[in-house]
């Protein structure tokens, strides 16, 4: 059940973050007793300001009070993920080029890191430097990448 409300939450909100040029970068539904916990998290290319964290936050409430999703109330949380976030997507990989990062994917059925620093996407692979140079990685075969702080 809270996987439908998730669903429900995700397909109401898409349209007011894509209107003001936010991209959903992960969406946390949990419920403690009666109430929900829902936390947002958005990125832009150029980052995200707390204002407008309170902004979309409003809007975002507002919205979730005209339905039925959470009747029992709910806490929300709308905030940008953070340097230390998993990069998933392509995109999340395109908005870190030239940062240190720490691949992890599958080969051969076993986990394999790998370091080095964003180049691009180039022919849906990443491409990273290394000091023994260049490396391709297909990106269907990457679990996730962390930015290395």
């Amino acid at each position: 059940m809270i996987q439908d409300v998730k669903n429900d939450v995700e397909k109401l909100i898409e349209p007011i973050l894509s209107e003001g040029g936010f991209e959903l970068v992960e969406l946390k539904l949990s419920r403690f007793k009666k109430r929900y916990r829902l936390q947002v998290f958005i990125d832009t290319d150029k980052g995200v300001l707390l204002d407008e964290c309170a902004h979309l936050s409003g809007l975002i409430g507002t919205a979730l009070d005209m339905t039925e999703f959470m009747d029992d109330g709910y806490i929300l949380e709308v905030s940008s993920p953070g340097l230390d976030r998993p990069l998933q997507s392509d995109r999340d990989f395109k908005r870190n080029i030239g940062a240190e990062v720490r691949i992890m994917m599958a080969e051969d059925g076993r986990e394999k890191k790998v370091k080095g620093t964003i180049a691009g996407i180039e022919n849906e692979s990443l491409v990273l430097t290394q000091e023994s140079g260049r490396v391709e990685i297909a990106l269907k075969d990457i679990k996730q990448g962390k930015i290395i702080i």
